[in-house]
């Protein structure tokens, strides 16, 4: 295959039928933590969900079935060989289970943030019933904030399994990323390569301001970490092969190829021959397109599952993934889409943003990471300050989702954005009115959820 081969996949992507209208779909996902009882001290302690038994992953997987089962969108069951892997329905929404067990929403594309809104109301709605039953409380925090790698459960997909071991040669973090972390992801239309490219472009410069306004990840094995969105320093220990801001990203002259070029380097976890994986970590893709490896050539097929064992900050696929967000609270989660939708959707506020982004340095943006993985909007580097700039950016999202949407993001800037503050700074003062106990903190905010 050639450059040209690889670039007709996104080409692919762009391709609509005459007259139909551009699409400005929203995608969600979104991941929580699920704990139970621990049944030595049921009324002030909790444990991680576990894989197996009455009270772990498949049951809820099997209460979920259930509870759908006679509704006009039931969820169905998709098996690994004789594993129960994931669920589906008909509309296009995926329940899915990360390695440390939590559990993610990949809902089906919407066409407004209200359908995106009832749609997670329905399925969070749906999720704490399929738990009730042994007392499972679920948790929206971007890292597991009391239990130790150890104590995690792992969910053994095949996937999965070959990851985890093979973290350990690339960063001193990937299996916390694995086991111990959540997100949101936004996900955005692209009308044709150009357009693409003008989207990426503006979303990887805006990625660490996305980072600072939702950062939510304060706690670390029941103590401050030190950083306000330890998962973001989580993903900068990750694979560097595979994730991150690469410059090129962020350059005014960044092209599709760029994209390519980067991503030949990186190597599949494992390709599918026969339904049997292939382990392919010694190898980049490009290796494998030149036939080093003796038993397998390359096809499209492959290439597209690569394109989704990469993990940059903005990833490219038939749609551009948004993946810089600490899991946030469901009374705020629209928050995540609104805002970035009403930056890439709206011209006006796109092009307001635009400026303010393009006039930075592309040199500073590492920098820009690791200041805002520890302070967040309290991050302030050389002449960019991000609670100025990041309350700035919102405003703009306020003014390009008008009147009628814009209570989707106001009452998130009113509560955090518009004080410089983030739910990481609201965790740590409630963590410290517990008297920094962590089981106390954590009994406080499962018994004042508000989802």
């Amino acid at each position: 295959m050639t450059h040209n081969d690889l670039k007709s996949l996104f080409l692919g992507y762009c391709h609509k039928e005459s007259g139909a209208p551009d699409k400005n779909l929203i995608g969600m996902e979104y991941e929580n933590f699920v704990l139970i009882p621990d049944e030595a001290n049921p009324e002030d302690a909790f444990l991680p969900l576990p894989v197996d038994g009455d009270s772990g992953v498949f049951s809820v997987l099997e209460n979920l079935v259930e509870l759908t089962k006679d509704t006009a969108d039931p969820l169905e069951k998709i098996y690994e060989k004789d594993m129960l892997l994931a669920l589906t329905s008909q509309s296009g929404s995926k329940v899915t289970i990360e390695p440390g067990g939590q559990i993610e929403l990949s809902d089906a594309p919407r066409n407004s943030l209200l359908e995106v809104h009832n749609s997670l109301q329905s399925y969070l709605k749906l999720l704490k019933k399929a738990v009730t039953g042994f007392g499972g409380r679920l948790l929206f925090q971007g890292v597991q904030p009391l239990h130790s790698l150890k104590a995690l459960p792992f969910f053994p997909k095949s996937r999965y399994r070959v990851m985890f071991p093979h973290m350990l040669n690339t960063g001193s973090l990937g299996q916390w990323m694995m086991k111990a972390s959540t997100g949101v992801q936004v996900s955005i239309d692209y009308a044709s390569i150009e357009d693409m490219e003008r989207k990426f472009i503006f979303l990887n410069r805006l990625s660490p301001f996305l980072t600072a306004i939702f950062a939510n990840s304060p706690l670390i094995a029941g103590s401050p970490s030190g950083y306000l969105s330890y998962r973001s320093h989580i993903w900068e220990h990750t694979d560097n092969s595979r994730s991150g801001l690469p410059e090129a990203f962020l350059s005014a002259d960044f092209r599709l190829e760029d994209y390519i070029d980067w991503s030949l380097k990186a190597a599949p976890y494992h390709l599918k021959r026969d339904g049997e994986e292939i382990l392919t970590t010694d190898w980049s893709f490009q290796q494998l397109l030149d036939g080093k490896h003796p038993d397998l050539k390359m096809s499209m097929d492959d290439w597209e599952e690569h394109l989704g064992m990469l993990f940059p900050d903005i990833r490219i696929k038939n749609i551009l993934e948004v993946r810089v967000l600490d899991s946030v609270n469901p009374q705020y989660s629209i928050a995540v889409p609104a805002l970035i939708s009403a930056l890439l959707y709206n011209e006006t506020a796109f092009s307001s943003v635009q400026s303010i982004l393009m006039d930075l340095p592309k040199e500073e943006f590492k920098i820009y990471k690791k200041a805002v993985a520890k302070d967040a909007l309290h991050a302030e580097v050389n002449r960019t300050n991000f609670a100025k700039t990041g309350r700035l950016i919102v405003e703009k999202a306020i003014e390009g989702l008008g009147s009628a949407e814009e209570n989707w993001l106001l009452p998130y800037f009113e509560q955090y954005t518009k004080e410089g503050l983030t739910p990481a700074d609201e965790t740590l003062e409630l963590f410290g009115e517990c008297g920094k106990n962590p089981d106390k903190w954590l009994t406080t905010v499962l018994k004042n959820d508000t989802y």
